[in-house]
C-alpha cells in the first residue's frame, strides 16, 4: 500500500520522470480511473505541442514526462492569475448600434441579390445598381419606405433587419410558419392588422428567405468542419498512444515473473527513461504541427472528461467493497487484460508482458445525453357535442342526403306554365315547393342562341304572380309611401361595410343562434318554410333570367320589378342599430338581397329608361343609395395598391379590382349615360351626397408609382375608366356651385390628381403604349372640361341667338364663344403642350380643342 500510495502522489504531482508502473495491486475501479487519467494526460501532451501555451498550467502527461521545450519559457501560475487583486482592465470594445447593424445587414442582402442577378430596388437599400431594372424586377410591387432598409406595408414602414432577426430568433420562416401565436407577435410588434399578414408573407419569401437559406447552410457546413475537426483530433490521440515501444513494459513483466509474482517494493532506477532517452526508446514527440485540432474544443472536451471522472469516483465510493473486478469490467476486454492483468498467476518464461498499447486501450467516447421534451396534457373529457348539437349524428344524416341521387330534367315532363301559375297563386307550402324548384330549373336554360332563355315576356301572368308572392312575403298589405326629396339634405348613406360589421358582431355572439330576432323563423310555421327562403328564391330567379339578353327588354320596361326589388332590399334605423325594412328579413338576408339587385341592375342598366314626370323620384333615390353604399365607405374609398393591400391578397397573386365596388361602378355608368337619366338624378338627389360620392370616387383614383403599374393590368384599367366616366357623370349632374367647389378645393386635389394621370399614362409613355390610354386620358380631359364651364349642364338657352345680338359683334355662341379667365390647368402649361404635340391627340380635334382650352392662361 505504501507503495501505491507513493505511485499516486508521483502521478499527480506531474513529475517529469517515467516510472514502470504496476496495476496488478489496483482494483477494478482505480485501474479504470488510471486509464482514462492517461488518456487525458497524453491529450494535454498532444495539445500542448501542437500550439505552445502563453500562460497555461502543466500541458505534460500523467504518465509521461514533461514535453520538451519545457524549460525554455515560463509559465504564470493559473491561480496566481485567477486570483490576483488588480488584474489589468481589458479595453472593452465599443458595440455596433442597431442602425449600424442593419446598414450592413441591407449591404449585405443587396451584395447577395446582385450576385443572384436580381437587384433589390435602390430606393430598398439605398444602394445603387446599374443593372436594377424597374420595370422587370420581381421586387417592383414592394414599397420602399421612408428610410433606406425599410418597406412600407399598411401604412407603416418595416425595418428588414429588424423583421429578420424577429424571425430568425424563432427558428426562421420553417418554425413561425407552423406557429400562428409568432406571426401574431410580429403583427403586433409592427402595428399591422392580420389582413396584410399574407404580403408581409410574400415579401419576406421574395427578400429574406432565400439569404435565410444560404444563412443556414452556411451554418451547417460550419458545424460539419467543426465537427470534423473534433473527430480527427480525437482519432489521433489513441493512434499516437499505440506508438509507443514495449520497452519498459517488458522490463516491468520480466521483474514480475522473477519475483514470485510480486512486484518489487521499489521501482528499479535502471528501467526510469529520461529525456535523452526518448529517441532510443522510440517515444517520439508528438507533431506541433497537427492544425485539425480545436484549442477551446479540446479544453472543453478535457473539462469534460474530468467532470465524468469526478462523478464516476463519488458513485464508486458509495459501491459495496464485495463487488469484483469481472462485474465492473467485461471478461475479454482490453481493459480488463491491461489492468487485472493475465489469467495465468505464475506465468511462464514464454508469458509475454501486456504492451502499453495494451494497458492503454482506446479512450471510451463520451456519451452524449439524450434530449426529451417533457409535455404535460391535462386530463380532459371528450365532449362529441357542440353547442348542444351532436356533430356526428348531423353528420350521418348530411351523408344519407347526399347519396340520394339527383333529380334528371326530364322527371319533370311535361310542364304547364298556367299549373304554374296557379301553384304560386294558391302560395301552399308544397305547391310554393314544386312551383318555385321547377322555375328556378327553367330560368337556368339555355335556348337554342346564346341570347335566348327561358321566354318570361311570353307568362306575363306568372311574373306578375312572382312578383305579388315577394310583396306579399315581404310586405304583406302595407302601401309603399314616397319620401320627401330634399336637395339640400344630408341623409346618412348607410354603407355595406356598416351592415357586415353589424352582421360579424351580432352572428359572433355566445348563443346567437338560440336568440330570436328579425328575420328569424316564427315557431308556428312548423314545417313550412321560412318566408325569407321564398323570397331570396324568387329574386335568384329574377336574376337568372335577366342574365339573357332576349329577357332584358321586358324586363327593365317593368317599372313595378324595380320598385319591388329596391323597396326590398332597403335599410332603416333602428335603436341606434340598422334593420331591414321587411320584418321577415334579418340583416343576413337584407346582404344576399342587396347583392343580387346590384348584379340584377348591372344588366337591366342600358335598357332601363327614367323619363321625367313618370319615374318616381324615390325609386331613383333608392338606385342612387344601393350604388353608393358599396362606394363611399372611408375605409374602403382607397388608392387600387391599398385595395389590395386591404383585402390582404399576396402582390404576386391573381390581382382584382373590388367585385362589389366595381359593379357598383358599372351600373351607375351605365343608367346615368343618357342625359335624361342624369336630369332625374339631379332632381332626385341630395347635392351633399352627390359631393360624397364624388370625393369617395377622386380617392379611388391611382396615385402612387404601384398603382400605375397595377393599372396596366387590363381589369384594373377597365376598374379605373369606369372611375373617371363616374366622375364625368357627377360632373354633369352638379350644379355650378358644385362645380366651383370642386375647382377650388385644395384639401381633395382634384384637378393635381388628374394631371398626375394624364402625365404617367401619356406623357411617360411611348407611342406604343399611348394607345391603350388614349380613352381614359379623353375621358379626364372630358372631365375637367365639364367641371372648368362651372356652367349648369342642363340649361339650354345658352344656344339661343338673341334678337339683337346679330350684327352686333357679340352674337358669338356655342364652340365659337370666347372664354375668358385662366384654365383650370392653367398652371401646367409645359405639360399641356407636350400633350397637345402627340400624334393622337392631333388627330382629335374634340380632345385637342379642349385641351387647348383648358390651358388658357388670361393676361
Amino acid at each position: 500500500m505504501l507503495h501505491q500510495h507513493s505511485s499516486q502522489n508521483e502521478l499527480s504531482s506531474g513529475s517529469s520522470s517515467t516510472f514502470p508502473f504496476d496495476t496488478a495491486l489496483l482494483d477494478a475501479a482505480q485501474a479504470k480511473q488510471m486509464a482514462a487519467l492517461t488518456a487525458v494526460g497524453q491529450a494535454r501532451t498532444a495539445q500542448g505541442n501542437m500550439r505552445p501555451s502563453n500562460g497555461g498550467g502543466n500541458s505534460g502527461s500523467f504518465l509521461g514526462g514533461i514535453p520538451p521545450g519545457h524549460n525554455n519559457f515560463q509559465n504564470q501560475p493559473l491561480l496566481e492569475r485567477s486570483m490576483s487583486q488588480n488584474p489589468a482592465p481589458r479595453p472593452s470594445q465599443p458595440s455596433n448600434t442597431f442602425k449600424e447593424k442593419s446598414s450592413n445587414f441591407i449591404y449585405s442582402l443587396a451584395t447577395v441579390f446582385a450576385k443572384r442577378n436580381q437587384p433589390l430596388p435602390p430606393s430598398l437599400t439605398g444602394i445603387s445598381t446599374p443593372t436594377y431594372d424597374p420595370i422587370n424586377s420581381p421586387f417592383k410591387d414592394i414599397e420602399a419606405g421612408s428610410e433606406h432598409g425599410t418597406f412600407r406595408l399598411a401604412g407603416k414602414d418595416i425595418n428588414i433587419f429588424h423583421l429578420w432577426t424577429m424571425i430568425w430568433h424563432r427558428g426562421g420562416m420553417g418554425n413561425v410558419g407552423k406557429d400562428n401565436n409568432a406571426w401574431a407577435a410580429i403583427l403586433q410588434v409592427f402595428d399591422i392588422p392580420e389582413s396584410a399578414l399574407p404580403t408581409l408573407v410574400q415579401i419576406y419569401s421574395k427578400i429574406l428567405l432565400p439569404f435565410e437559406s444560404m444563412y443556414r447552410q452556411n451554418l451547417m457546413e460550419q458545424q460539419k468542419k467543426a465537427q470534423a475537426m473534433r473527430q480527427a483530433a480525437a482519432s489521433s490521440t489513441p493512434s499516437a498512444n499505440n506508438q509507443h515501444p514495449p520497452t519498459s513494459t517488458n522490463t516491468v513483466s520480466q521483474q514480475r515473473g522473477s519475483g514470485m509474482g510480486f512486484p518489487p517494493s521499489q521501482p528499479p532506477s535502471s528501467s526510469v527513461p529520461s529525456s535523452s532517452m526518448q529517441i532510443s526508446t522510440g517515444l517520439p514527440p508528438i507533431d506541433g504541427g497537427s492544425a485539425i485540432l480545436d484549442g477551446p474544443t479540446l479544453d472543453q472536451d478535457l473539462q469534460g472528461l474530468k467532470r465524468k471522472l469526478e462523478q464516476e469516483e463519488e458513485v464508486k465510493r458509495t459501491r459495496q467493497k464485495t463487488e469484483t473486478a469481472d462485474s465492473v469490467l467485461p471478461a475479454g476486454s482490453a481493459s480488463d487484460q491491461a489492468f487485472v492483468g493475465p489469467s495465468d498467476v505464475n506465468p511462464g518464461p514464454t508469458a509475454q508482458a501486456p504492451t502499453t498499447a495494451t494497458m492503454t486501450g482506446h479512450p471510451r467516447t463520451r456519451q452524449e445525453l439524450s434530449r426529451r421534451k417533457i409535455e404535460y396534457k391535462p386530463l380532459v373529457r371528450d365532449i362529441e357535442t357542440y353547442g348542444g348539437r351532436d356533430l356526428k349524428q348531423v353528420e350521418v344524416e348530411l351523408h344519407h342526403s347526399n347519396r340520394r341521387p339527383l333529380r334528371d330534367i326530364n322527371d319533370w315532363g311535361t310542364i304547364d306554365i298556367d299549373a304554374l301559375t296557379l301553384s304560386i297563386r294558391s302560395k301552399l307550402s308544397t305547391e310554393l315547393s314544386y312551383a318555385l324548384t321547377t322555375l328556378t330549373l327553367l330560368s337556368t336554360m339555355k335556348g337554342q342562341t346564346p341570347t335566348s332563355g327561358f321566354p318570361i315576356n311570353n307568362c306575363p301572368d306568372l311574373f306578375e304572380e312572382v312578383l305579388d308572392l315577394v310583396e306579399d312575403l315581404a310586405f304583406d298589405d302595407v302601401i309603399d309611401s314616397p319620401e320627401a326629396i330634399d336637395l339640400q339634405d344630408n341623409p346618412h348613406i348607410v354603407t355595406n361595410r356598416e351592415i357586415v360589421d353589424i352582421v360579424y358582431e351580432l352572428e359572433t355572439q355566445p348563443f346567437a343562434v338560440l336568440e330570436r330576432r328579425q328575420g328569424s323563423k316564427h315557431p308556428d310555421l312548423g314545417p313550412r318554410q321560412r318566408p325569407a327562403n321564398l323570397i331570396l328564391t324568387v329574386i335568384n330567379i329574377i336574376r337568372n333570367l335577366s342574365v339573357f339578353g332576349d329577357n332584358v327588354p321586358f324586363l327593365a320596361n317593368q317599372p313595378r320589378l324595380l320598385d319591388l326589388l329596391l323597396r326590398v332590399c332597403g335599410v332603416s334605423e333602428k335603436a341606434s342599430s340598422y334593420v331591414p325594412t321587411s320584418p321577415v328579413l334579418s340583416l343576413t338576408d337584407c346582404l344576399a338581397i342587396r347583392k343580387d339587385v346590384l348584379h340584377i341592375l348591372s344588366l337591366l342598366a342600358p335598357a332601363i329608361r327614367l323619363p321625367e314626370g313618370t319615374t318616381s323620384l324615390s325609386t331613383v333615390r333608392r338606385i342612387f343609395n344601393l350604388v353608393t353604399s358599396y362606394l363611399v365607405d372611408p375605409a374602403e374609398a382607397v388608392s387600387p395598391i391599398a385595395c389590395v393591400q386591404l383585402a390582404g391578397v399576396p402582390l404576386g397573386g391573381n390581382l382584382r379590382p373590388p367585385s362589389l365596388a366595381d359593379v357598383a361602378l358599372e351600373v351607375f355608368t351605365r343608367l346615368a349615360h343618357s342625359d335624361g337619366n342624369r336630369l332625374v338624378f339631379s332632381k332626385a338627389v341630395s347635392r351633399p351626397s352627390l359631393w360624397c360620392l364624388f370625393v369617395s370616387l377622386v380617392h379611388r383614383l391611382p396615385l402612387q408609382d404601384l398603382d400605375f403599374q397595377l393599372i396596366s393590368r387590363e381589369i384594373w384599367l377597365s376598374y379605373v375608366e369606369k372611375i373617371v366616366m363616374a366622375l364625368y357623370t357627377l360632373g354633369f349632374i352638379f350644379p355650378p356651385e358644385l362645380k366651383s367647389r370642386a375647382k377650388t378645393d385644395r384639401s381633395l386635389g382634384f384637378k393635381n390628381v388628374m394631371m398626375r394621370i394624364i402625365q404617367k399614362l401619356f406623357v411617360q409613355n411611348g407611342a406604343e403604349s399611348r394607345q391603350f390610354f388614349i380613352i381614359i386620358v379623353r375621358r379626364i380631359i372630358e372631365t375637367l372640361k365639364i367641371i372648368d364651364d362651372a356652367e349648369d349642364s342642363f340649361d339650354n338657352t345658352k344656344g339661343v341667338v338673341s334678337t339683337l345680338s346679330f350684327g352686333m359683334g357679340y352674337g358669338e355662341v356655342g364652340e365659337n364663344d370666347i372664354e375668358r379667365g385662366t384654365g383650370l390647368l392653367g398652371g401646367y402649361t409645359d405639360i399641356g403642350w407636350n400633350i397637345l404635340l402627340c400624334r393622337e391627340v392631333q388627330h382629335d380635334d374634340v380632345m385637342f380643342s379642349e385641351l387647348e382650352s383648358l390651358i388658357r392662361i388670361e393676361y
